[in-house]
């Protein structure tokens, strides 16, 4: 595929969008990670013998306390739903059940801290690559809410919620203003910024995500929807809005190749006429968890996340010997294994095609040809998506031309 188009100049773009400009140097950067389905920075994988983190978790752990130049980098790290362990833990990560709560707590934790001159960064690993961009897309719909509008965040959310369901009826009417209208009416949130409730065209400088799958973030298990486990839940998740915001200046994506469960398709962005921002996708080897991190071998996880720093190191001030120590950590797995050490992009592909989502069935994930997705009931549209800026990394050519395993 063709190389990345030239980046275009962020002040200028945000001026070009009519958007809150950041000072030339920021006050500070706000950092959200969220991280995938059962992880933890503490334990890592919950299914794996030892503490195996995923790549949110070790870019959380990567970014300095405060940049080169003085500026601070506060870093929010959020476990991934289910990463208590229990059956009841996991049985929330495979029904969704929690999403929305960890959604209004990373969103709040922006609304909280965020002032004029600061910038927001925005990092997910499946589930949480769902609720990174979904916070995103409620940040250019609803803008940012102010300290006078927080105390109104539930019942905001409520009204986002339901803003296409033509029965809600609101618990408070009168909240956060009297007559409201639907949340989908653009006099709802003009409104609060009338009242000073929030602050709209807020930028968002990089929302940065690994393998987001299935239309509303969870992966749809048949007989748990079957079961009707699910379904609820789903409708829960259908308000959100994961396209690619206007408001987002730079959106990364790091995809697995070699996934097969056909629980798992991939989620990609897709450019609109008009949306002006830069965008990358790109397909690593592996499936889900080798390239967002969470397998033994984490050789092909430490590629994508070295791909992701990359892309962020213009913005965000790294720690780089600690990712020289995570390629470190990776050889030694192989000298644990008592195994010769793998050449780069030759580390073991896992197949998470096993357990309950072997009765789902398998789907071949397909480069180039996916099509769009009603995010209302999950279910394929026959409109192919158009302007994904997908590439495919140099790790995958590597594999297939000097014949990796």
């Amino acid at each position: 595929m063709s190389r990345p188009p030239p980046e275009p100049s962020l002040a200028n773009t945000a001026k070009s969008r009519g958007r809150t400009l950041p000072a030339s140097r920021p006050s500070k950067r706000l950092i959200l990670c969220e991280d995938g389905t059962w992880l933890n920075s503490d334990s890592g994988s919950i299914k794996a013998s030892v503490s195996i983190p995923s790549n949110v978790t070790r870019l959380s752990r990567a970014i300095k306390s405060q940049s080169s130049d003085g500026i601070p980098q506060v870093v929010y790290y959020h476990w991934g739903v289910g990463a208590g362990g229990g059956v009841v833990e996991k049985l929330r990560g495979a029904t969704g059940s929690g999403l929305a709560d960890i959604t209004r707590e990373g969103y709040q934790f922006i609304a909280t801290n965020w002032i004029p001159g600061d910038e927001i960064f925005i990092f997910g690993f499946s589930r949480g690559a769902y609720t990174a961009r979904a916070i995103a897309g409620l940040i250019g719909d609803i803008g940012v809410l102010t300290t006078d509008g927080l105390p109104y965040l539930g019942e905001i959310f409520r009204d986002v919620q339901h803003q296409h369901d033509r029965d809600y009826v609101p618990k408070h009417p009168d909240l956060p203003f009297p007559d409201k209208p639907s949340a989908s009416s653009p006099e709802y949130k003009e409104e609060l910024r009338r009242r000073r409730l929030t602050r709209l065209n807020v930028p968002i400088r990089v929302v940065g995500v690994f393998d987001t799958v299935g239309a509303l973030g969870t992966p749809k298990i048949g007989w748990l929807t079957r079961l009707g486990l699910q379904s609820r839940e789903m409708k829960e998740l259908s308000f959100y809005d994961t396209s690619l915001s206007n408001c987002i200046e730079y959106a990364f994506q790091a995809l697995a190749l070699d996934e097969r469960r056909f629980a798992f398709q991939p989620a990609l962005w897709e450019k609109f006429p008009g949306n002006e921002t830069v965008l990358r996708q790109v397909w690593f080897p592996g499936a889900h968890a080798n390239v967002g991190g969470g397998y033994e071998d984490q050789q092909i996880a430490t590629i994508s996340l070295a791909w992701m720093m990359a892309q962020c190191q213009q913005f965000l001030d790294f720690d780089i010997d600690y990712l020289l120590d995570q390629w470190e950590d990776a050889e030694d797995y192989y000298e644990k294994q008592e195994e010769k050490i793998r050449p780069w992009s030759f580390g073991r592909l896992w197949d998470g095609l096993s357990g309950i989502y072997v009765a789902g069935g398998m789907k071949i994930r397909t480069p180039g040809r996916y099509t769009a997705i009603d995010p209302t009931n999950g279910k394929p549209t026959n409109d192919p998506l158009e302007d994904t800026h997908e590439y495919i990394h140099p790790s995958v050519r590597a594999r297939l031309k000097l014949g990796g395993p």
